[in-house]
């Protein structure tokens, strides 16, 4: 089933697949993308969102994989299959395409089946017909010339060409000679394919032979000799010949490659379809994408969601639908957020439901649905001459008869077969619709306005089907607040600054907030009180009740905040303390280790001496007594050791880093767990696996799960008690004095110079070789760009001519 094409205009899917189109590699797979439309079935969805993520897991392990020289040769193919002869230009496409096919088949085929089972499964599907390689190589070459190899015939005849050729232009160089004056120029050329002398007019006569041209002002006439007619005419028939050897070898290859028509047209299917799942995961990469989960039940949960069309700063939204509520009502001020939010949801539904990565973090769900309706934006109907209003109208009117639609479609009339209840259970477990409303039922008056939306959520609500609307009106806000399975949201207003935040607010209403923008720009209390009246009292009780539920969450917040700065304070001084005990417990084992070591000397004395005593008592010079004084200082020495306790030895403090909950951010404070020490978080790769960290002078790549968040005020305290140290790279494989760049993309190449410039500066070198080639010039601008900025690099200039020149930049790095 075809989803809603107005609503996929609404919520600029075209656009995206625009974007992902811009990454395929040819013209089949631009094809492919174009027509990309999201699937209503779970299975596919999910099958989609796998090749993706396998797309992009290939491209981790060779970031080269593409499909090279493949072209879109099936019109060639058709022609061939009918007897068509291909140009040699035609043959060349074909070569190309055959090793695209050869090379991603092979490439495929080493992948692990486990790991990639859906391409490894495309792989092993595509056709590779390599005696063809071989046919096409023998006889064309690279710049679609027919080879001589490609029959003995035609080397025969073109080797004869070359000597009739030679022979015809020794004789008329000899001729020129011979007429000299009559002469226009010195030179032979050629007029209708026949080689010829430029004669005056006046000395015709001097000229024996057959006039083919003249000048335009008629002084000079081109005559082909007499005595070289039948050299002519030689040449001419050799190169006749040649043609027709040429067309017949063309003939031939054409029946061949014809022949195998069927099995090349499903190559470059599957080569469109392989270079389809590159485009999606190359786009995925560039925006920061990940895969969701799917369901069929209608949950949506999108943690920190970005609208892909965005630029600059975009504020992330979460969203939840389908658990507790299945309508959302958002409210807010105007340029808050609204639309944006709608749209967001809408969109990355869609990109999921076509097997797109959405811009969202790690465990985000959504809903796969039958079809997604959107009513976004308050343009007329010029041809129909319609309001704004009715313009809405118009729309919600089809998008409410195409929901009965798809529910017929979904439970068909089974004639009392099944009971309500069966009915019922059977619709909850289909994919049903998605219905995103905007400004539902503004253009007209709001009494009549806010009845009317009302009563399309109410309907949308006992059809059980999944709804986003965004109004102004307060009577939805408290339809919102008092029916179940609905629940409000809004986008937050800074009354202070007068600017809207962007933030989406599950289960919090919005505010007009006009009285109170009005009291903060300076309006007169009297009228804002007279203002206050009119809104009547229903009014002035929800914007209370709306501003004591935002204070009382701001409290909520702000009470939150503050215990988790006490919370931060009491570990930090629970540190603290640990720091301190850990160092009297160090200062107490070293006194004791003190105290023991001058008791042993003190007894190794007594002991000595006691040796002595018994040296003497051997030879009779000593008494009985003296040598039982010698004996019980000593036991007096090893009792007053034996007092002395065996010190503890410190455990390690263990690095108890303040760590900080939350997605990483750049210009995070880290702790680099390999070497022990704090660094900011200066960039991220794609799929967010590695991080780029700034240590002091240093910048380095580790993977993310070797860093810690960690608070900046625990990162300054350990700065003034402890120095970065270094970290050694000794056992590091050797650097190369050369990065090859040749082929690459511009983004993964800076990616890879700006790790490998990182490698050189630590190895010591003092200047390194940047080969990007020449080309277009892109990627050698880029390079000098970053290279211009860099922190490692002093200079850099051009290669000598002899050393590449322009094609190769030498890189001064810092000492």
């Amino acid at each position: 089933m075809v989803m809603h094409e107005k609503s996929l205009l609404t919520l600029e899917y075209p656009k995206i697949l625009a974007k992902v189109a811009s990454e395929a590699a040819f013209s089949a797979s631009k094809t492919l993308v174009t027509e990309l439309l999201p699937a209503a079935d779970l299975q596919e969805a999910q099958r989609r969102l796998a090749y993706t993520s396998e797309a992009s897991n290939l491209i981790d392990l060779y970031a080269d994989a593409g499909v090279r020289g493949a072209h879109d040769i099936r019109p060639l193919l058709v022609r061939a299959a009918r007897d068509g002869v291909l140009s040699p230009a035609d043959l060349v496409d074909v070569l190309g395409t055959v090793r695209s096919a050869i090379y991603v088949a092979r490439l495929l085929e080493k992948l692990d089946a486990e790991n990639f089972p859906l391409l490894h499964s495309l792989g092993a599907d595509i056709p590779t017909r390599q005696q063809l390689v071989r046919r096409i190589e023998e006889t064309v070459s690279e710049e679609g010339e027919v080879l001589d190899s490609a029959s003995s015939t035609l080397r025969k005849l073109r080797f004869d060409i070359r000597g009739a050729n030679q022979r015809l232009q020794d004789r008329l160089r000899t001729l020129v000679s011979e007429f000299g004056p009559a002469l226009q120029e010195q030179l032979i050329t050629i007029r209708n394919d026949r080689y010829v002398v430029p004669v005056k007019s006046e000395n015709r006569s001097q000229v024996r032979g057959i006039v083919h041209d003249q000048s335009a002002s008629g002084a000079t006439v081109y005559v082909e000799p007499m005595v070289v007619v039948e050299l002519n005419n030689k040449l001419r028939q050799l190169q006749i010949e040649e043609r027709q050897e040429i067309e017949r070898i063309l003939r031939v290859l054409s029946s061949e490659i014809g022949a195998e028509a069927e099995a090349l047209k499903v190559a470059v299917e599957l080569l469109a379809e392989f270079d389809l799942h590159l485009a999606k995961a190359r786009y995925a990469r560039m925006t920061r994408a990940v895969a969701p989960r799917l369901n069929a039940e209608g949950r949506i949960e999108l943690r920190n969601a970005r609208h892909p069309l965005l630029t600059g700063k975009v504020v992330p939204i979460n969203f939840r639908l389908g658990r507790d509520f299945s309508m959302v009502v958002v409210t807010g001020p105007n340029t808050g957020g609204k639309t944006v939010a709608l749209k967001t949801v809408g969109l990355l539904t869609l990109m999921a439901q076509a097997g797109l990565h959405v811009p969202a973090e790690h465990d985000s769900e959504l809903a796969v649905f039958a079809d997604i309706f959107a009513d976004i934006g308050d343009e007329q109907s010029i041809e129909q001459s319609l309001s704004t209003f009715s313009s809405h109208l118009s729309r919600i009117i089809e998008i409410l008869h195409r929901v009965e639609e798809l529910e017929k479609q979904q439970v068909p009339d089974i004639h009392g077969k099944m009971s309500e209840e069966l009915i019922k259970r059977a619709a909850d477990h289909m994919p049903g619709a998605l219905v995103l409303l905007d400004e539902l039922g503004a253009g007209t008056d709001p009494s009549e306005g806010s009845a009317l939306a009302r009563a399309i959520l109410t309907y949308l609500l006992e059809h059980r089907v999944a709804t986003v609307a965004t109004t102004h009106y307060s009577e939805l806000k408290a339809f919102a607040h008092e029916q179940p399975g609905v629940v409000n949201a809004s986008v937050e207003f800074n009354v202070e600054t007068l600017s809207p935040t962007y933030r989406l607010s599950i289960g919090l209403p919005g505010r007009s907030n006009a009285l109170a923008i009005a009291t903060r720009l300076g309006l007169d209390e009297r009228i804002i009180e007279q203002g206050r009246e009119f809104l009547g009292s229903a009014g002035v009780h929800m914007e209370n009740l709306l501003e004591g539920l935002q204070s009382e969450r701001k409290a909520a917040e702000d009470e939150h905040f503050q215990l988790s700065m006490e919370r931060a304070e009491a570990e930090y001084q629970r540190k603290l303390l640990e720091e301190e005990r850990h160092s009297l417990e160090e200062q107490r084992v070293k006194i004791l280790n003190e105290a023991r070591l001058q008791a042993r000397r003190e007894l190794e004395e007594v002991q000595s001496a006691l040796a002595r005593i018994k040296v003497e008592v051997r030879r009779g010079n000593i008494s009985r007594e003296r040598l039982g004084q010698a004996r019980q200082t000593t036991r007096d020495m090893e009792e007053k050791i034996s007092l002395i306790p065996e010190p503890r030895r410190p455990r390690p403090a263990e690095p108890a880093q303040e760590r900080l909950e939350g997605p990483l951010q750049i210009g995070d404070t880290v702790h680099v767990l390999s070497f022990g020490q704090n660094a900011e978080l200066v960039g991220l790769s794609a799929d967010h696996s590695e991080a780029e960290v700034q240590m002091g002078a240093l910048r380095f790549r580790v993977n993310v799960d070797s860093i810690e968040r960690v608070s900046k005020r625990k990162a300054a305290a350990e700065e003034r008690t402890r120095s970065i140290v270094v970290p050694h790279y000794e056992d590091r494989a050797p650097v190369s004095t050369q990065l090859d760049m040749r082929g690459r993309r511009v983004e993964e190449a800076l990616e890879e110079m700006e790790s490998y410039l990182n490698d050189a500066a630590m190895s010591g070198m003092a200047s390194v070789r940047i080969v990007h080639g020449k080309g277009t010039g892109a990627l050698r601008a880029a390079v000098r760009q970053q290279l211009a900025r860099h922190p490692l690099v002093k200079s850099y200039a051009s290669a000598p001519p002899q050393e590449g020149g322009d094609g190769v930049t030498i890189v001064k790095l810092s000492a």
